[in-house]
């Protein structure tokens, strides 16, 4: 894995996560690698009104079930706004995801450390 400190340094991510122990698991990453973490929040509802308030982020981790909600309405005022994101879910079936988000990064859960920070690193600093 990087080491931590600085790989993700200036990035704002916003986490929106409905297990209280996996968005503090990630929130923690995301510090430790330099990042600036918006949230964690856990369900559409405020996850979406950030976005649409404009709150500034350079990426979001989108947790696909949000305790029975799909996060799929944050996922399109991101896209509207060309701000990257990437799904993370426990779900096997890609079919789960709808074709207008194909081309998104989606990482599986248990979330592998090194992947998400690579691709966090990779796919959000572009913008």
């Amino acid at each position: 894995m990087p080491q931590p400190h600085d790989t993700l340094t200036g990035l704002k991510v916003l986490v929106v996560e409905d297990s209280y122990l996996i968005a503090e698991h990630v929130s923690d990453l995301l510090t430790q690698h330099g990042a600036e973490v918006v949230g964690p929040v856990g369900r559409l509802g405020p996850g979406l009104k950030l976005v649409e308030e404009g709150t500034p982020v350079d990426g979001a981790l989108l947790d696909v079930n949000l305790d029975g909600e799909f996060c799929f309405p944050i996922a399109s005022a991101l896209k509207q706004r060309h701000v990257p994101f990437v799904f993370l879910t426990g779900y096997d079936d890609g079919d789960i995801i709808p074709r207008d988000f194909a081309a998104a990064p989606r990482l599986g859960k248990p979330l592998d450390e090194a992947q998400l920070v690579r691709t966090i690193a990779t796919d959000f600093a572009r913008r």
